[in-house]
């Protein structure tokens, strides 16, 4: 055995990771144990059609100070948002694939009318618009957070290890702007009140934490240096589409071996890893893993930490829909009104700059608030029926709308709410690992609490590949510098 390494799981990062470590000539076995190559970015094909599961974008205006692929060593993805250091990188990765389209500046619905998103997009000019500006700009004016959680120490303050994100929101936001954005959205996508998540993970509901010094300048109209988040997709295409190339190579890697089989135990030997499937034995010098800590711990003969997990029902409808039928053109809009079910809707088509004459839109729910709505969230013929009236009455489609394709995917077992228990079990079985087995790789679900973005899953792959032997391949440098030219 001369240098094999077993990469388990189906997550995008260790796709990346095994193609470009085979580009150096390594051999490697990635094992997938179940579920579509890419996971959540993997796309569906829905009769013939390619759609995203939902919001899937590139965020690439990150840090002023972009890093070198030289300086991939020092990505962590226990760091919030250290991503966004490495932006660039990700960009260069996916132009090899496709080029990408800016697409335009994302919208929100809020007591029926529309404005320029503040949820996930930060258009700050946005909040001295909204119907409740006078309220919240008092509530900020007499009332301002500790300095222990104001929302410049999210990132690193030590009381953001434990704050919850309506205490949080609260302080930094206002109790208006908290009732009329924060609360609404988040129960109708989490079906959650805020006080059940931690402030720091915040934008795993999609949700802001803003400065209150920011919010306030903002609501009484005055200008902010702060720009609006920058969003891209690929141009006539989909993420899915990429993620499939990136598959189909990987497929035709002569040095990658695919193995599709469950993994049922991991042994340390003299020599690297036993890696027990199915059907079959694997051995390799080196081990990645891609899948939740717990899972890897059950693999190795360890205990994972008991937790009761909270999880939200979310689902996704999926329309292509005549471009004759489409009555407002919106990249996405975030619908905050409780009176809608869905929470958000992304127009792929839009985000591509497609000009067919279809239009695949992928709009998103919660189950469980479906049913207060509605009453029962298990026919999807139903379900169909109340969403294409809720996307008319939100004059996004006629009335007499009928879909070519109309589609409903659940997750399976549910969206992980960021709670203290989740992250303090992950945490626990992350450190019992790396404690008793630091030789092996984490990447994708087990390297950061959340830390699973589609950023960080391309850069987590390229960061394994050129930090196994802490220097950067020359064939990687190559690839950035011909990106770049």
């Amino acid at each position: 055995m001369n240098n094999h390494t077993v990469i388990v799981g189906n997550a995008l990062a260790g796709m990346i990771a095994a193609l470009e470590l085979a580009e150096q000539g390594k051999q490697v076995t990635l094992v997938n144990p179940g579920g579509p190559l890419g996971g959540y970015f993997a796309g569906l094909q829905i009769d013939g059609v390619m759609f995203d599961a939902g919001l899937v974008k590139f965020e690439l205006d990150g840090y002023l100070n972009q890093a070198k692929w030289s300086e991939l060593a020092s990505y962590d993805p226990t760091l919030r948002n250290d991503v966004g250091r490495f932006l660039n990188i990700v960009h260069e990765w996916a132009l090899k694939y496709s080029p990408l389209h800016e697409f335009d500046m994302p919208k929100m619905m809020v007591d029926g009318a529309v404005y320029d998103d503040v949820l996930l997009s930060n258009a700050y000019h946005s909040f001295s618009q909204l119907p409740f500006a006078q309220d919240s700009i008092a509530d900020l004016q007499h009332s301002q957070p500790e300095a222990s959680i104001h929302a410049r120490q999210k990132v690193n303050g030590t009381a953001y290890d434990t704050l919850d994100y309506a205490t949080a929101s609260i302080a930094n936001h206002g109790n208006t702007m908290h009732k009329k954005l924060i609360a609404p959205y988040l129960l109708k996508a989490q079906g959650v009140t805020a006080d059940k998540m931690l402030g720091r993970y915040h934008r795993v509901a999609w949700l802001p934490l803003f400065y209150p010094e920011t919010l306030l300048e903002s609501y009484q109209g005055k200008p902010v240096s702060l720009a609006p988040t920058i969003f891209h997709y690929p141009k006539l295409s989909s993420v899915g589409a990429i993620v499939t190339k990136v598959k189909q190579e990987l497929l035709a890697h002569k040095n990658i071996h695919y193995v599709t089989q469950a993994v049922q135990q991991v042994t340390k030997t003299e020599t690297g890893w036993q890696v027990r499937c199915a059907e079959s034995e694997l051995n390799a010098t080196d081990l990645v893993w891609t899948y939740q800590p717990s899972q890897l711990l059950k693999c190795l003969g360890l205990q994972p930490t008991p937790v009761q997990e909270t999880k939200s029902a979310i689902a996704v409808s999926f329309f292509r829909i005549k471009k004759a039928d489409i009555c407002n053109v919106y990249t996405l809009l975030n619908v905050v009104d409780l009176n809608c079910s869905l929470y958000r809707i992304t127009n792929q088509t839009a985000c591509a700059e497609d000009d067919g004459d279809f239009m695949n839109i992928a709009a998103e729910f919660n189950t469980d608030y479906f049913r207060k709505l509605y009453g029962d969230a298990t026919d999807d013929a139903l379900i169909i029926e109340k969403l294409l009236a809720e996307l008319a009455q939100m004059q996004l489609i006629a009335a007499d709308t009928v879909p070519v394709i109309a589609a409903i995917k659940r997750i399976p077992g549910g969206f992980l709410v960021p709670d203290a228990a989740a992250r303090d079990a992950w945490e626990q079985d992350q450190g019992t690992i790396i404690q008793h087995y630091p030789e092996i790789a984490l990447l994708a679900m087990s390297s950061g609490f959340f830390a699973t973005s589609l950023n960080d899953q391309v850069v987590q792959g390229l960061h394994y590949a050129a930090t196994k032997q802490h220097i950067l391949p020359v064939d990687i440098s190559e690839k950035a510098m011909a990106l770049s030219a």
